[in-house]
């Protein structure tokens, strides 16, 4: 058992970021943990930032990751993990979706969206913590449909050194919160996004 354990998740509205916060919040409690879990949907309906905290752990208070203290980043959209890069700890962990979603103020030319390398050296060499991005969106295709991008990513969060959570609880989460039709779909994207990540770590 961790005394605690911090996740944010972050990325853009209709990505499914609240629906992993809330598989990740049931399974930790399945584990046995105090869990907290907390949201701001901001514009999440028009494609605005959104960012969900996961907490659990033996002595867990308030929803809210404080700054500098999550373990890891998990993030459905490049730019939006560096953009609550101050949430992660040093020596923290942000696995990434590598498909970039244009802002607003990119696609009007008022801003210039960052090249993957330069995402990478920000958090890797000022931030002194390790970032891994990958195709989550082609492996949620693999399994079926794209809208398992989230449970392929939940999978690769499994593999992260002293994840406290293992795999088959949340896939036990996964079986009774989704339709039964689509519960093959899941573990699929679940399967495919852990393979990944054990490549990658």
């Amino acid at each position: 058992m961790v005394k605690e354990y911090n996740i944010i998740i972050t990325g853009v509205g209709g990505q499914g970021i609240l629906t992993a916060a809330n598989l990740l919040g049931w399974a930790a409690l399945k584990e046995g943990y105090k869990v907290r879990v907390g949201e701001v949907h901001g514009m999440s309906q028009r494609f605005g930032s959104v960012i969900s905290y996961v907490r659990f752990g033996e002595n867990v208070y308030g929803a809210m990751v404080p700054e500098g203290k999550a373990d890891v980043i998990l993030s459905f959209e490049p730019v939006e993990a560096l953009r609550y890069i101050n949430y992660l700890k040093e020596g923290g962990l942000v696995f990434t979706n590598s498909r970039p979603i244009q802002p607003v103020q990119v696609s009007m030319g008022l801003a210039t969206y960052p090249e993957p390398e330069e995402i990478k050296n920000i958090i890797e060499k000022k931030f002194k913590s390790k970032f891994i991005s990958f195709q989550a969106e082609e492996l949620a295709k693999e399994a079926g449909n794209i809208i398992t991008t989230n449970v392929v990513l939940i999978g690769a969060l499994t593999q992260t050194p002293g994840f406290p959570i293992s795999p088959e609880t949340i896939k036990e989460v996964i079986k009774v919160s989704v339709p039964p039709k689509a519960i093959e779909l899941n573990m699929k994207a679940f399967d495919l996004g852990l393979e990944k990540a054990k490549g990658m770590i």
